[in-house]
Protein backbone atom coordinates (compact mmCIF):
# COMPACT_ATOMS: atom_id res chain seq x y z
CA UNK A 1 0.00 0.00 0.00
CA UNK A 2 1.39 3.43 -0.95
CA UNK A 3 1.00 6.14 1.40
CA UNK A 4 1.39 10.00 1.37
CA UNK A 5 4.69 11.00 3.38
CA UNK A 6 2.30 14.09 4.64
CA UNK A 7 0.81 12.17 6.57
CA UNK A 8 3.90 10.32 8.10
CA UNK A 9 4.90 13.53 9.38
CA UNK A 10 2.11 14.45 11.10
CA UNK A 11 1.94 11.58 12.97
CA UNK A 12 5.39 11.74 14.13
CA UNK A 13 4.34 15.28 15.42
CA UNK A 14 1.89 13.42 17.53
CA UNK A 15 3.30 10.82 18.32
CA UNK A 16 6.42 13.63 19.75
CA UNK A 17 3.73 15.62 21.42
CA UNK A 18 2.78 12.54 23.15
CA UNK A 19 6.31 11.44 24.28
CA UNK A 20 6.23 15.42 25.78
CA UNK A 21 3.11 14.40 27.62
CA UNK A 22 5.41 11.71 29.39
CA UNK A 23 8.44 13.27 29.87
CA UNK A 24 7.91 16.75 31.21
CA UNK A 25 5.88 16.06 34.16
CA UNK A 26 8.57 13.66 35.30
CA UNK A 27 11.81 15.71 34.13
CA UNK A 28 13.92 16.62 37.61
CA UNK A 29 11.53 14.68 39.95
CA UNK A 30 12.84 12.50 42.68
CA UNK A 31 10.28 9.60 42.19
CA UNK A 32 12.09 8.44 39.07
CA UNK A 33 13.11 4.85 39.17
CA UNK A 34 15.60 3.39 37.29
CA UNK A 35 17.08 0.00 36.82
CA UNK A 36 20.09 -1.50 35.20
CA UNK A 37 19.50 -3.34 31.25
CA UNK A 38 22.54 -5.40 30.70
CA UNK A 39 24.02 -5.91 27.44
CA UNK A 40 26.95 -7.68 25.79
CA UNK A 41 28.76 -4.14 24.67
CA UNK A 42 28.46 -1.90 27.45
CA UNK A 43 28.92 -2.57 31.29
CA UNK A 44 25.42 -1.42 31.57
CA UNK A 45 22.39 0.89 30.27
CA UNK A 46 20.41 2.81 32.32
CA UNK A 47 16.36 2.22 32.16
CA UNK A 48 13.69 4.65 33.59
CA UNK A 49 9.99 4.28 33.73
CA UNK A 50 9.89 7.37 31.07
CA UNK A 51 11.63 5.21 28.66
CA UNK A 52 9.44 2.30 28.94
CA UNK A 53 5.99 5.37 29.11
CA UNK A 54 7.15 6.74 26.06
CA UNK A 55 7.68 4.08 24.09
CA UNK A 56 4.89 2.10 24.85
CA UNK A 57 2.25 5.18 24.16
CA UNK A 58 4.43 5.93 21.07
CA UNK A 59 3.85 1.50 19.59
CA UNK A 60 0.28 2.07 20.78
CA UNK A 61 -0.32 5.31 18.78
CA UNK A 62 0.91 3.89 15.59
CA UNK A 63 -0.27 0.12 16.22
CA UNK A 64 -3.95 1.61 15.89
CA UNK A 65 -3.04 4.37 12.74
CA UNK A 66 -0.69 1.67 10.58
CA UNK A 67 -1.62 -1.78 11.73
CA UNK A 68 0.57 -3.10 9.70
CA UNK A 69 3.53 -0.87 10.06
CA UNK A 70 6.39 -2.94 11.86
CA UNK A 71 8.30 -1.18 15.00
CA UNK A 72 11.66 -1.72 16.29
CA UNK A 73 12.31 -0.25 19.56
CA UNK A 74 15.09 -0.30 21.97
CA UNK A 75 12.60 -1.20 24.95
CA UNK A 76 10.14 -3.44 23.05
CA UNK A 77 12.42 -5.25 20.53
CA UNK A 78 10.96 -6.06 17.23
CA UNK A 79 7.82 -5.90 16.00
CA UNK A 80 6.60 -7.04 12.22
CA UNK A 81 10.07 -5.72 11.38
CA UNK A 82 10.05 -7.66 8.03
CA UNK A 83 7.03 -4.90 6.73
CA UNK A 84 7.55 -2.36 4.38
CA UNK A 85 6.83 0.42 6.71
CA UNK A 86 9.10 0.29 9.78
CA UNK A 87 9.17 2.90 12.51
CA UNK A 88 12.41 2.77 14.50
CA UNK A 89 12.39 4.27 18.30
CA UNK A 90 14.35 5.52 20.81
CA UNK A 91 12.06 7.23 23.29
CA UNK A 92 15.03 8.64 25.41
CA UNK A 93 18.35 9.21 23.85
CA UNK A 94 20.77 10.68 26.75
CA UNK A 95 19.03 8.51 29.73
CA UNK A 96 21.77 9.72 31.30
CA UNK A 97 21.38 13.56 30.89
CA UNK A 98 17.60 12.89 31.34
CA UNK A 99 18.71 11.51 35.25
CA UNK A 100 21.33 14.71 35.88
CA UNK A 101 18.46 17.20 34.93
CA UNK A 102 20.36 18.22 31.85
CA UNK A 103 18.02 18.77 28.52
CA UNK A 104 20.35 17.75 25.73
CA UNK A 105 18.21 14.07 25.41
CA UNK A 106 15.36 13.51 22.95
CA UNK A 107 13.00 11.23 21.48
CA UNK A 108 14.40 10.03 18.10
CA UNK A 109 11.74 8.41 15.36
CA UNK A 110 12.45 7.32 12.47
CA UNK A 111 10.80 5.52 9.46
CA UNK A 112 11.95 2.89 6.49
CA UNK A 113 10.18 2.13 3.91
CA UNK A 114 12.01 -1.39 2.47
CA UNK A 115 15.08 -0.57 4.63
CA UNK A 116 15.50 3.03 3.46
CA UNK A 117 14.98 6.08 6.10
CA UNK A 118 12.19 8.45 4.78
CA UNK A 119 11.80 10.50 7.89
CA UNK A 120 13.50 11.37 11.03
CA UNK A 121 12.91 13.52 13.83
CA UNK A 122 14.21 14.01 16.90
CA UNK A 123 12.15 16.36 20.07
CA UNK A 124 13.37 18.10 23.01
CA UNK A 125 10.52 18.06 25.31
CA UNK A 126 11.85 21.02 27.56
CA UNK A 127 13.86 23.08 25.66
CA UNK A 128 10.57 22.56 23.25
CA UNK A 129 12.91 22.81 19.69
CA UNK A 130 12.26 19.61 17.38
CA UNK A 131 13.87 18.98 14.41
CA UNK A 132 12.93 16.79 11.77
CA UNK A 133 13.66 15.77 7.78
CA UNK A 134 11.43 14.45 5.09
CA UNK A 135 11.11 14.51 0.92
CA UNK A 136 15.06 15.68 1.51
CA UNK A 137 14.38 18.75 3.79
CA UNK A 138 15.30 19.17 6.96
CA UNK A 139 13.47 21.95 9.49
CA UNK A 140 14.73 22.79 13.07
CA UNK A 141 11.47 24.18 14.24
CA UNK A 142 9.62 24.70 11.35
CA UNK A 143 12.79 26.57 9.12
CA UNK A 144 14.88 24.77 7.07
CA UNK A 145 18.54 24.20 8.21
CA UNK A 146 21.46 23.31 6.38
CA UNK A 147 25.31 21.85 7.55
CA UNK A 148 27.79 24.37 6.60
CA UNK A 149 30.94 23.62 4.94
CA UNK A 150 33.97 23.12 6.73
CA UNK A 151 36.59 20.66 4.86
CA UNK A 152 39.54 21.17 7.52
CA UNK A 153 39.87 19.01 10.54
CA UNK A 154 41.41 22.46 12.86
CA UNK A 155 38.62 24.70 11.96
CA UNK A 156 35.62 21.54 12.83
CA UNK A 157 33.74 21.27 15.79
CA UNK A 158 33.34 17.53 16.98
CA UNK A 159 31.15 15.95 18.85
CA UNK A 160 30.19 12.60 20.59
CA UNK A 161 28.59 11.79 23.91
CA UNK A 162 30.86 10.58 25.95
CA UNK A 163 34.82 9.42 25.45
CA UNK A 164 34.45 6.01 27.45
CA UNK A 165 32.42 4.91 24.39
CA UNK A 166 35.68 4.23 21.98
CA UNK A 167 36.61 1.86 24.57
CA UNK A 168 40.90 0.97 23.98
CA UNK A 169 40.67 2.99 20.83
CA UNK A 170 40.16 6.77 22.57
CA UNK A 171 43.85 7.57 22.94
CA UNK A 172 44.65 6.96 18.98
CA UNK A 173 41.77 9.16 18.29
CA UNK A 174 42.14 11.87 20.84
CA UNK A 175 45.51 11.55 18.78
CA UNK A 176 44.47 11.57 15.80
CA UNK A 177 41.59 13.46 15.65
CA UNK A 178 40.15 15.31 18.55
CA UNK A 179 43.25 16.86 19.46
CA UNK A 180 43.46 18.28 16.06
CA UNK A 181 40.27 19.93 15.64
CA UNK A 182 39.13 23.15 16.43
CA UNK A 183 37.00 21.89 19.97
CA UNK A 184 35.58 18.44 21.28
CA UNK A 185 32.01 18.95 23.01
CA UNK A 186 31.08 15.73 25.01
CA UNK A 187 27.51 15.14 26.28
CA UNK A 188 25.48 16.39 23.39
CA UNK A 189 23.75 12.86 22.91
CA UNK A 190 21.35 13.01 19.80
CA UNK A 191 21.52 16.88 19.91
CA UNK A 192 24.96 16.72 18.64
CA UNK A 193 23.84 15.25 15.24
CA UNK A 194 20.65 17.75 15.20
CA UNK A 195 22.73 20.53 15.51
CA UNK A 196 25.58 19.08 12.73
CA UNK A 197 22.40 18.67 10.57
CA UNK A 198 21.67 22.62 11.65
CA UNK A 199 25.23 23.77 10.66
CA UNK A 200 26.96 24.50 14.24
CA UNK A 201 28.93 21.41 14.71
CA UNK A 202 31.29 20.19 12.33
CA UNK A 203 31.35 16.12 12.65
CA UNK A 204 29.83 13.75 14.89
CA UNK A 205 32.26 10.58 15.73
CA UNK A 206 30.50 7.76 18.00
CA UNK A 207 31.21 4.07 18.55
CA UNK A 208 28.96 1.00 20.63
CA UNK A 209 25.71 2.11 19.04
CA UNK A 210 22.35 0.95 18.30
CA UNK A 211 19.96 1.08 15.27
CA UNK A 212 17.98 3.71 16.99
CA UNK A 213 20.25 5.42 18.43
CA UNK A 214 21.51 6.98 14.34
CA UNK A 215 18.06 5.80 12.41
CA UNK A 216 16.53 9.56 13.12
CA UNK A 217 19.84 10.97 12.67
CA UNK A 218 21.03 9.37 9.36
CA UNK A 219 17.50 10.87 7.74
CA UNK A 220 18.36 14.69 9.50
CA UNK A 221 21.85 14.77 8.58
CA UNK A 222 21.75 13.52 4.52
CA UNK A 223 18.85 15.45 4.06
CA UNK A 224 20.22 19.00 4.97
CA UNK A 225 23.29 18.41 3.04
CA UNK A 226 25.64 16.03 4.98
CA UNK A 227 26.84 12.59 5.30
CA UNK A 228 26.72 10.21 7.62
CA UNK A 229 28.21 6.49 7.49
CA UNK A 230 29.78 4.14 9.64
CA UNK A 231 33.95 4.44 10.56
CA UNK A 232 34.74 2.64 7.09
CA UNK A 233 32.47 4.48 5.34
CA UNK A 234 29.51 1.97 4.53
CA UNK A 235 26.12 2.68 5.90
CA UNK A 236 25.11 2.61 9.04
CA UNK A 237 24.55 -1.11 10.68
CA UNK A 238 27.69 -2.21 9.37
CA UNK A 239 28.92 -1.88 12.98
CA UNK A 240 28.79 -0.23 15.96
CA UNK A 241 29.95 2.60 14.57
CA UNK A 242 28.97 6.28 13.44
CA UNK A 243 30.67 9.22 12.06
CA UNK A 244 28.78 11.94 10.60
CA UNK A 245 30.07 15.16 8.96
CA UNK A 246 28.61 18.50 7.59
CA UNK A 247 30.76 18.49 4.48
CA UNK A 248 31.68 15.32 2.67
CA UNK A 249 35.05 15.93 2.49
CA UNK A 250 35.80 16.32 6.24
CA UNK A 251 34.13 13.13 6.79
CA UNK A 252 36.21 11.45 4.03
CA UNK A 253 39.63 12.82 5.92
CA UNK A 254 37.79 11.71 9.32
CA UNK A 255 36.86 8.14 7.42
CA UNK A 256 40.46 7.77 6.63
CA UNK A 257 41.54 7.87 9.56
CA UNK A 258 39.06 6.25 11.87
CA UNK A 259 38.76 2.71 9.56
CA UNK A 260 41.77 1.35 11.02
CA UNK A 261 40.22 1.50 14.25
CA UNK A 262 37.48 -1.20 13.76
Amino acid sequence: MTYDNSHFLALAHQLMDVAREQIIPIFRKDEIVTEKKISTNSPFELVTEADKAVENKIKQIINNKYPNHGIIGEETGKYQEKSEYVWVIDPIDGTKAFLSGLPVFGTMIALYKNNNVIMGMIDQAITGERIWSIDNKTKLNGNIVRTRKCNSLSKAIIACTDPSMFGEVFNIIQDIIFSKSLFVRYGTDCWGYAMCASGFIDAVIEKDIKAWDVAAADSIITSAGGIITSWTGQPLGIDDTACAAGDPILHSKLIKKLQNMI
